[in-house]
C-alpha cells in the first residue's frame, strides 16, 4: 500500500512549479504548504541543503500567515505534493516538524 502511496505522488519538479507559482500570486498558504512538502520529500530522498532551504523558506512564509483563531490554522488540505499536512499548520507546528532541517547546519 506504502508503495502505491509513493508512485502517486507528484515529481518534484511538478512540487517546485506550483511553489513558484502560489509565490507569483502571492498565496502565502499555499506557498508554505509546498515549500513544506518540498522539504519533506528533499528530506526523504537526502537532499538535505535543498531542503534546509525549504524549511527556513516554509517558516519564513507561515510567520506571514493569520494565527489568532483555530480557522487561521486549521489546514483545508489533508495533503500536498504527497505529503500529508498537519493538522494545524502555523509557525509553531512547522518549525517542531522541520526541526532537524533549522537546526545548526
Amino acid at each position: 500500500m506504502v508503495d502505491e502511496d509513493v508512485a502517486q505522488r507528484p515529481s518534484l519538479s511538478e512540487i517546485r512549479k506550483q511553489y513558484e507559482e502560489e509565490l507569483h500570486f502571492q498565496d502565502d498558504r499555499a506557498a508554505a504548504e509546498y515549500a513544506y512538502a518540498l522539504a519533506v520529500r528533499l528530506r526523504e530522498i537526502g537532499l538535505i541543503g535543498e531542503a534546509r532551504r525549504f524549511a527556513a523558506e516554509c517558516v519564513e512564509l507561515a510567520e506571514r500567515l493569520p494565527a489568532k483563531t483555530l480557522d487561521d490554522v486549521v489546514s483545508s488540505r489533508q495533503s500536498v505534493g504527497g505529503v500529508p499536512l498537519p493538522d494545524h499548520f502555523h509557525d509553531g507546528v512547522v518549525r517542531a516538524r522541520l526541526a532537524d532541517l533549522l537546526g545548526a547546519a
